[in-house]
Formats: structure tokens, sequence, C-alpha cells
């Protein structure tokens, strides 16, 4: 009886243990396959207030009203540094307009109100800057 109980006990705690690497691995994996792990540029009308989006973005715009560019970091930065928003005429040098801003630890992205109103129809790229590199360039079209 006592050699039963102990064969029932041993069972238990390795079905315990079981249970518990399965969870941990499951957890690890599903939380590296929804990892962000890159940069994203998004341009669009409206920002998402709970999360770091744009709930329209496009590429193409009817110029009415102001846009919205937003830098979405990934989970882990590579270091901090001086990140710039800025906007060229497609093909072009000369900036239209530029934002700066210090990362900090928790930032997740970096939001500019774009002067849109302003530009005439045409092609344009925004541009996403940290320290000497370009992250990322979109281009976008104002009709």
């Amino acid at each position: 009886m006592k050699a039963m109980m102990r064969r029932r006990t041993f069972l238990i705690l390795i079905s315990i243990l079981g249970i518990i690497c399965v969870w941990t691995l499951s957890r690890a994996l599903f939380s590296n396959l929804t990892a962000n792990r890159s940069y994203d540029l998004q341009l669009g009308w409206t920002s998402n207030h709970e999360l770091p989006k744009i709930n329209d973005s496009s590429d193409r715009f009817i110029n009415h009203a102001p846009l919205t560019a937003i830098a979405i970091y990934p989970d882990q930065k590579e270091g901090l540094l001086q990140a710039q928003l800025y906007v060229t005429k497609r093909g072009e040098s000369e900036i239209l307009q530029q934002e700066s801003m210090r990362e900090t630890e928790d930032l997740a992205a970096f939001e500019m109100r774009l002067h849109n109103l302003e530009w005439e129809k045409g092609d344009y790229t925004l541009h996403f800057k940290r320290g000497l590199n370009i992250q990322k360039s979109l281009d976008f079209t104002l009709r």
C-alpha cells in the first residue's frame, strides 16, 4: 500500500512538472511569435489611442485634413539615439517638415502631425531616422 501511495505521489508530481514545462514552453513560443521585432512606419488620419498604430494607414490620401505619421519601435531597441521623422518630395532632398526627439527606454512609438495641407498635390516620402541611419521610408501620394 505504501508503494502504491509513493507511485501515485510520484505520478502526480511528474504530471505537475510536465504541465509546468508545457505551459512555460508554450508561453515562450507564443511571446516569440507575437513579439514586434522590426521598426514600422505608418501614415494616416487617425492614430490608435491604445496601441502604437494608425487605424486608417495608407499611402494615398485626398489632401483634406492633417495626416499623422507614426514610427513604431520593436519590443527590443538597439540603444537609445536621437530619432527623426521628416518628409521630402519623392526623389528630392529638401526637407519639408522635420521633428526630432531623444529616445527613451519605454518609447513604443514616435508620432508627428504633418503640415500636409500646406503642400501641393504630388508624391512625397516619409523617412524615419535613428542616429545616422534611416530605419524605414514610406512613399505616399497627396491627391
